[in-house]
């Protein structure tokens, strides 16, 4: 009989895992439902009082229909390291136009306290983060969540409490990027400057001021952008600045528009830094 060689490892234990719920859905339109995909971290040695931060994240689709399944590994490593992701599918562009889709993200906040006891979900630490258009609309909802703006549900009772925004590659001008086509579906107009009221109210900085209080930020674009012009996140770092606001922004070197880089553990640890920070 042949000897049996075997070697025992002595290893990290690792106890957080996670759970995917999909397709929850949280509004119903005459002509269309909307769903978010949840992934929740999960201990097997859950007990009542367990519970995690909230990330909304808003998957980037030049504001048409959205694909809620294929970046779903890249959502659980935030779930590995202890935040709740609900990845939150809005009405595109091709079924309404702005701002529909900072209204569903809003009515997706208030819709997801309905299910915090039953998934642990912190609600007093809700973040709202997205990539590229999703960022746009991530950065729209956390700008106006205190303040009414852009929200049909502001008179409810339910919060729609933002504790800081995560902005990959997201175009943040509606100016700076007209005639991309995009942003005209998104307008419902064939030229940005036929609605400039529209325009300036899908437009981030439009709702700075000095005396106005926001939840931190933290941008990151990457320098190779060729889809999204990274002077989109520069311009709009300075204006933050400007105003005092805290921000975080990082400029990744050699990268196009919402590389996998961005969801590598370099820049992963730069989001559990922030989510962690503002957990207060």
């Amino acid at each position: 009989m042949a000897e049996q060689i075997f070697q025992k490892l002595n290893v990290k234990k690792k106890e957080l895992e996670w759970l995917y719920v999909p397709d929850v859905e949280y509004c119903e339109y005459e002509n269309c439902k909307r769903h978010l995909q949840l992934i929740i971290p999960y201990k097997r040695n859950w007990t009542d009082n367990t519970k995690y931060p909230l990330i909304l994240f808003i998957p980037g689709s030049a504001w048409h229909r959205q694909e809620m399944y294929n970046n779903i590994p890249a959502r659980s490593e935030l779930a590995k390291r202890g935040f709740a992701v609900a990845e939150v599918q809005y009405r595109e562009s091709d079924l309404d136009i702005f701002p529909a889709q900072v209204i569903d993200a809003k009515k997706a906040i208030r819709f997801i306290h309905s299910l915090a006891e039953q998934f642990h979900l912190d609600m007093d630490h809700i973040f709202i983060g997205g990539d590229s258009s999703g960022g746009h609309i991530a950065l729209l909802t956390g700008l106006t969540a205190a303040y009414g703006e852009l929200d049909l549900d502001a008179e409810y009772n339910i919060p729609c409490k933002v504790n800081g925004i995560i902005s990959y590659c997201a175009p943040t001008d509606m100016f700076l990027s007209e005639g991309d086509g995009p942003i005209e579906d998104l307008l419902g107009t064939d030229d940005v400057n036929k609605v400039p009221e529209l325009a300036k109210s899908a437009s981030c900085a439009t709702y700075l001021s000095k005396e106005r209080s926001i939840p931190p930020i933290l941008m990151v674009h990457g320098v190779q952008d060729g889809l999204v012009s990274i002077e989109n996140s520069r311009n709009f770092f300075e204006k933050l600045k400007e105003y005092d606001k805290e921000v975080e922004y990082y400029e990744v070197e050699n990268e196009d528009h919402c590389a996998p880089t961005f969801w590598g553990d370099d820049i992963l640890d730069i989001v559990e830094r922030f989510v962690k920070r503002n957990c207060i």
